[in-house]
């Protein structure tokens, strides 16, 4: 068993988020001939400490779907794949729509992925306290998930809509069978059906200067859709966006969200404390049903296209709501270097550094946090 503590991301979140690490040397950034379609395509290659050596691709296309719609946001289109040197692959495809006038946003992804990754198992107090109450154990999952997103706008700037996601995962553990002495495996479908609530206030969707954007949604994994377990998912986000200075070059981002799981919940549907939400935490040693942070962030233009930003934030990984009182609460802070690559979309590419409570995260990314 390796008890090594530099884990990779979990591609679950990698893909849903829409956004890849990258540390590109090369960008290409061209239109068509009659303008109407952008896109973005971005040789990846990095390392950092949750994926090791990384190498890969992202292509990305903007566009209107119906170009006398001055209204609605650029539709998008995203590929991704990517290989690390801990033997971890993904491949992901990311499609968002903008239809009739912002009338309709529906979004759909998909991907499959071997990931690597690890957990830390706690020990009960008088026990391995030469482990530092707890040890690593590594495991493997690779998963294949689809999911399917649908709002409809109610009355100006809000939404709701419906969702539904498969899911089909098997993790390996790096632990033996005393009675077989295979590695023991774990297997869950999370297929799921919900319903959404969005408000969106805001002035950009890539680059929201001011604005509310608000998310709800609540998701049933039953047997009877083919899973393996029946529990809900509850996902809630507010943000804030504050135009400081009036004139788009002081933003404050202000955030608080919250991910819970309840019922019968499978190893597989536990939630991670990290990634945008709370950067600085990339070991995934906070693993509990229910994680949630707050978090803001300052964006400063420094000159022309380039930026930085500068966050602050605080979390908790619980099993119930009611333990958060008594939790570890788990200080994040760091800062981050913007270029917008994309003027006419105002999509910046960038890197994040975070500290936490005894981890640091080195994320490179496209797309700003807080936007999905």
């Amino acid at each position: 068993m390796r008890t090594y503590r530099t884990p990779i991301i979990c591609l679950l979140i990698v893909c849903t988020f829409g956004a890849s690490a990258q540390n590109s040397k090369k960008e290409k950034v061209q239109a068509d001939t009659t303008k109407r379609i952008t896109w973005a395509g971005i040789p990846m290659v990095n390392y950092n400490r949750s994926f090791g050596l990384l190498a890969g691709a992202m292509g990305s296309m903007y566009y209107k779907v119906n170009e006398t719609d001055t209204i609605s946001p650029s539709s998008s289109t995203m590929l991704i794949g990517m290989y690390s040197s801990s033997k971890t692959y993904f491949l992901a495809a990311v499609q968002n729509f903008y239809l009739n006038e912002d009338r309709w946003r529906i979004k759909l992804l998909g991907g499959y992925g071997d990931v690597f990754f690890q957990f830390f198992q706690e020990i009960p107090p008088g026990i391995g306290q030469d482990l530092d109450d707890g040890i690593w154990i590594d495991f493997n999952t690779k998963v294949l998930f689809m999911q399917t997103k649908i709002q409809r706008q109610i009355i100006k700037n809000i939404y709701g809509g419906i969702e539904a996601t498969l899911s089909d995962a098997t993790t390996t553990f790096d632990i033996k069978n005393p009675i077989t002495g295979e590695n023991i495996r774990s297997e869950a479908q999370m297929n799921m059906v919900g319903y959404n609530l969005l408000y969106d206030s805001r002035d950009n969707v890539n680059f929201p200067v001011e604005g509310f954007f608000v998310q709800f949604s609540n998701n049933f994994v039953r047997e009877w859709l083919g899973s393996s377990n029946n529990f809900e998912r509850y996902k809630i986000s507010f943000t804030h966006f504050w135009d400081i200075s009036n004139n788009s070059k002081s933003i404050l981002a202000s955030r608080f969200f919250g991910d819970i799981a309840a019922g019968d919940v499978p190893f597989q549907g536990e939630n991670v404390l990290g990634g945008d939400d709370l950067r600085g935490y990339s070991q995934g040693k906070y693993r509990a049903r229910q994680v949630y942070a707050i978090q803001a962030e300052l964006r400063q233009n420094l000159y022309k296209k380039f930026g930085m930003i500068a966050f602050l934030g605080v979390g908790s990984a619980v099993d119930a709501i009611g333990d958060i009182p008594n939790s570890l609460l788990l200080p994040s802070a760091g800062v981050g270097l913007r270029y917008m690559m994309i003027a006419k979309e105002k999509i910046n590419v960038g890197i994040d550094v975070g500290v936490g409570r005894d981890d640091w995260s080195l994320t490179f990314r496209i797309g700003e946090t807080f936007g999905r």
